[in-house]
């Protein structure tokens, strides 16, 4: 949702800062979703634990996939801005669309340590059957990133800088509730 309400708002500001956000976008979505097995993992372990009755076993599954979700995050932050320029290159942007898709994607892996912690975050509270928390902050997130997003690129005219800002600044509120 981050990525299509960027879509919106962005798409306003032409064609190239359009395609720039394509560009980033894409590789944002494969490399984030690289990483659901965080979710999945973490509500099995944390599930088996509180099925046996071992609350205190489920907290520490629960902490461990977020331990594990930092270093993934950051890891994929450090990567990810060493090989920034060459992703973009491989995904064939235009000499016009590379400088916005650079800015997006550099920004944006900001946040991937806020989005791993998420995931496990949201696996932690599914294996506890709290399906009710993650939704609330999944909502209440995406509407932040919308009025952060307005503020920013409108408001700030910031451009695309703040739309990935203001992107980045909602996955960190999530992951810290």
């Amino acid at each position: 949702l981050y990525v299509l309400v960027d879509t919106a708002i962005v798409g306003h500001l032409g064609t190239e800062p359009l395609g720039g956000l394509g560009v980033a976008g894409s590789v944002l979505t494969a490399a984030f979703g690289v990483f659901n097995f965080l979710a999945y993992g973490t509500t099995a372990a944390v599930a088996r634990r509180i099925g046996a009755g071992d609350r205190r076993g489920a907290v520490e599954q629960g902490l461990a996939g977020v331990w594990l979700a930092i270093g993934l995050g950051f890891g994929l932050t450090a990567i990810g801005l060493a090989a920034a320029p060459w992703i973009v290159e491989a995904m064939g942007a235009s000499d016009a669309v590379r400088p916005f898709a650079l800015t997006y994607l550099r920004i944006s892996l900001l946040g991937a340590p806020m989005v791993t912690i998420m995931l496990a975050g949201v696996g932690y509270l599914r294996g506890t059957q709290d399906g009710r928390t993650p939704l609330v902050i999944a909502v209440g997130a995406n509407l932040a990133n919308v009025a952060l997003e307005l503020l920013f690129v409108y408001g700030f005219d910031w451009g695309i800088a703040g739309s990935a800002w203001g992107t980045v600044l909602a996955q960190t509120a999530s992951a810290v509730v």
